[in-house]
């Protein structure tokens, strides 16, 4: 089979120690299974880098062990807020360490008007010279962005490059699809709708199943190499274990996972309670299920 570059983004893990830090060790690891895996796009600092739960400091003493340990990725760096003034810190610094790329949702916990989203982009995108990825997660965020929002930060900062878009709504997807992917690259955020996306028009997905498994980095090659058949089988094989990991309050599974494997000694920032009662079969059943491969 034709290998191809995968434009599939890993939303990584932050590789906690048992002090519940950012290791720098554990990065390592994380970094060469990444390479193992064929990965060559991180997204630090974002729902699976449990970025809310850090401080700003620990934040930025994160990004700089991405600066140095992973200069042969392509990094986007997450530096969403519940407030605007951090997220443009956070945007500065990113830039003062060299990144380009950047992934901004809307502030969150407060239901944001659309005029807030658009005010929230433009004083970012005012002090940030790189490309900007807009991260659509209601669920989290607790406000959807219309069609006509997206437009108008597209036009005032001139700057997004991307859209990941992370609802679960297909619906929702296949409309932010149709009105910007002949405008701006267009990324699946949840990995169970992946193939269906790419059919819509994705560029690609920003999947967190990549934290543990290369899944869907199969279902994407099969998928640009026009072998259909394979990239439904890769995708019914990624649904599967995407329900497994999310049977425990995402994203303590993922974690358990990667600590499992490589015998590490991690712990979750508070308040999370949830890892330290995942059952050990269960986590033995992701890894093992995580190495299985389609057959040629």
């Amino acid at each position: 089979m034709k290998k191809e570059q995968a434009d599939i983004i890993c939303p990584m893990i932050t590789p906690f120690d048992s002090e519940k830090k950012p290791s720098r060790e554990y990065l390592k690891i994380f970094l060469e299974d990444m390479r193992a895996f064929g990965v060559s796009k991180l997204f630090p600092l974002g729902s699976n880098g449990l970025f809310n739960l850090m401080k700003l400091e620990t934040k930025k003493n994160f990004l700089k062990m991405i600066q140095e340990e992973a200069m042969d990725f392509e990094v986007l760096v997450g530096v969403g807020s519940q407030n605007t003034e951090e997220a443009v810190e956070m945007a500065k610094f990113a830039e003062d360490c060299g990144f380009t790329r950047i992934v901004l949702q809307p502030t969150y916990y407060n239901k944001a008007e659309q005029s807030w989203m658009i005010r929230h982009f433009e004083a970012v995108s005012e002090q940030f010279n790189g490309k900007i990825y807009i991260y659509s997660i209601p669920q989290l965020t607790n406000s959807r962005m219309d069609m006509e929002t997206y437009k108008n930060i597209m036009e005032s900062t001139g700057k997004i490059e991307a859209i990941k878009e992370s609802s679960g709504d297909i619906r929702y997807f296949n409309e932010v699809a149709a009105n910007f992917s002949s405008k701006v690259k267009i990324y699946q955020g949840q990995d169970d709708l992946l193939l269906q996306s790419l059919m819509l028009g994705a560029r690609g997905g920003v999947c967190g199943t990549t934290n543990i498994t290369p899944m869907a980095l199969d279902v994407y090659t099969s998928f640009i190499n026009g072998d259909f058949a394979r990239a439904i089988k890769a995708q019914k094989l990624l649904n599967q274990f995407f329900r497994l990991v999310n049977e425990y309050p995402f994203p303590s599974m993922t974690y358990a996972a990667f600590y499992k494997k490589h015998n590490l000694k991690g712990k979750l920032p508070d308040p999370i309670t949830t890892m330290e009662r995942i059952v050990e079969p269960k986590i033995n059943e992701i890894i093992n299920m995580a190495t299985h491969t389609l057959e040629e």
